[in-house]
Parts: C-alpha cells; structure tokens; sequence
C-alpha cells in the first residue's frame, strides 16, 4: 500500500512538470547545406491564451521542444494579421546555409527575436499585410 501511494505521488509530481502547452508545425524548411532546420510553429498553451507563432533552428530531421528558441510572437490581441493556424502570420526562408530570414505580421507582440541560434545568422522583416 505504502509503495502504491509513493509511485501515485511520483507520478503527480512529474505530470506537473509539463507546462501544458503544445506545439503544431505549421512548416519546415532545411537549410540548404541540410545541416539545420527552421520550424514554424504554433504553441497552444491553453484556454487563457491566444495562439502564439514560434520559430525554433534545430539540427536537420529534430523537433522543436518547448517554446520557440528563436522567435515568439502573438497577435497583441488581434492587432496583427493572423495566419490560418490562428497565430500571427510568419513565414521563413534560408538566404543561405548559415543565414535565415523571418518575415512577420507588422503590430505582432514580440517576445523573443534572436540574432543568432547555433551559428546561424537571423534577420527579420516585418510585413504589412
């Protein structure tokens, strides 16, 4: 009985370490060397929030974990132009194998926008739509 209530106990612990967030790719594209990928991506964290776009660079053929590690943007409450995934719309593009271009929704709320992510170079443009 004893061994049941602390296995039951572990197991809450750990399901309340996941954030209760999810993440949707809305794209991938490979850079053109194939050594890395830039996912787009919609998080859902639940009825409180709105739909967020992130971006993540991760090594060719990985997933993105968690929050995007390179750019996080919301609609600022319906002020930028929303994607069909509900998020603001973003797309991105590789202008080389060491450089990336994030194009935006002009009004998005930013809340990270990255230089760089594991050697690769990243420039924004923001876009009326």
């Amino acid at each position: 009985m004893l061994r049941t209530g602390i296995l039951a106990a572990g197991v809450l612990v750990l399901s309340g370490c996941s954030d209760g967030c999810s993440n949707s790719i809305i794209n991938r594209a490979d850079a053109p060397d194939g050594l890395h990928s830039a996912v787009l991506f919609q998080r859902d964290c639940g009825a409180t929030t709105g739909f967020s776009t992130q971006v993540s660079v991760v090594e060719h053929g990985d997933q993105p974990t968690g929050g995007g590690n390179t750019f996080r943007a919301d609609d600022d409450h319906g002020a930028a132009v929303a994607g069909k995934w509900g998020g603001p719309w973003a797309e991105v593009k590789w202008l080389a194998p060491d450089h990336l271009l994030i194009s935006y929704a002009a009004k998005s709320r930013l809340f990270e926008q990255d230089d760089e992510v594991s050697g690769v170079r990243i420039s924004y443009q923001q876009v009326t739509r």
